[in-house]
């Protein structure tokens, strides 16, 4: 169970009219949800038509063949982005303003506060760690692969999920740091003592 945050009772009580679906929530979720969509979209294309043939194959939803090989890759690589995007945004979204790395700066400070702040929850670290984890079966395993999920492992495709990773965690931070320096939706409440606005 996730712990309340530090700055709770400074926080301005909220409307109860408005429900659990605030704007900021709403706002949120389609931008992360837009940048997700975007990055796997990149991804798909960097291998298939990037650094593949871009032949799509013939029947490549029913079973694989030599030509489905690039179509395969691709979709694993997709798969691949939005697993690691999906985990990372279980961090992200602990709170609407502050960046990942700096989550809790009333209880850590310093520049590994985000490995302590990750690690409190020990519940959302096994479970992102698992999540993460179960990945490379799902990839790797021959039958489970190919005839289950139609796709095939990858090798140099992983440079493109790190790289869509870090662009991605680059995106949330910066639209959390454009929040925090217009003082859009949340960021409007008093700051905790020494947190700094960007």
């Amino acid at each position: 169970m996730e712990e309340a945050q530090a700055d709770i009772m400074i926080r301005a009580p909220r409307d109860f009219r408005v429900g659990v679906f605030t704007w900021e929530l709403i706002t949120d979720k389609m931008l992360y949800g837009s940048w997700a969509g975007i990055l796997c979209l990149i991804a798909f294309i960097s291998v298939v038509y990037g650094a593949g043939d871009s032949n799509l194959g013939m029947d490549c939803n029913k079973e694989w063949d030599g030509s489905c090989d690039v179509v395969f890759r691709g979709r694993t690589t997709v798969f691949a982005v939005l697993s690691l995007l999906l985990l990372v945004t279980a961090w992200e979204v602990k709170h609407f303003t502050r960046s990942l790395f700096n989550l809790d700066p009333a209880r850590y400070r310093g520049k590994f506060s985000v490995f302590k702040a990750v690690t409190y929850n020990r519940f959302l670290l096994w479970a992102v760690i698992a999540g993460f984890l179960i990945t490379f079966p799902v990839i790797y395993i021959p039958v489970v692969n190919t005839i289950v999920f139609k796709h095939k492992g990858i090798t140099w495709e992983w440079g493109v999920v790190v790289g869509c990773f870090v662009v991605y965690v680059a995106f949330v931070e910066a639209w959390k740091a454009i929040k925090r320096r217009l003082g859009i939706f949340s960021a409007q409440v008093q700051r905790l003592e020494g947190e700094s606005v960007v």
